[in-house]
């Protein structure tokens, strides 16, 4: 009888362990991809200031052609 109950505690020692590294397996692999996205965040939002950036020097650019384009076409007209 003696036998049966250390078995029992020993067999429910060794699931709760087993449950344990099982579910520290799975926080590790959520917070690994929690990590991997935040990481996607940050290169997406540099690209995204790059991007607008270089749209707003072309933007930029373009006012000040049309400002040279209006001011060649003004004095045309004098």
């Amino acid at each position: 009888m003696t036998r049966m109950i250390a078995i029992a505690v020993g067999a429910l020692l060794v699931g709760v362990l087993a449950g344990f590294l099982w579910w520290g397996t799975t926080a590790n692999r959520l917070r690994d991809e929690i990590r991997a996205l935040q990481n996607q965040q940050v290169e997406a939002d540099a690209q995204f200031k790059a991007k607008l950036k270089k749209t707003e020097e072309e933007l930029q650019s373009e006012r000040e052609r049309r400002a040279r384009l209006e001011l060649v076409i003004s004095q045309g007209r004098k």
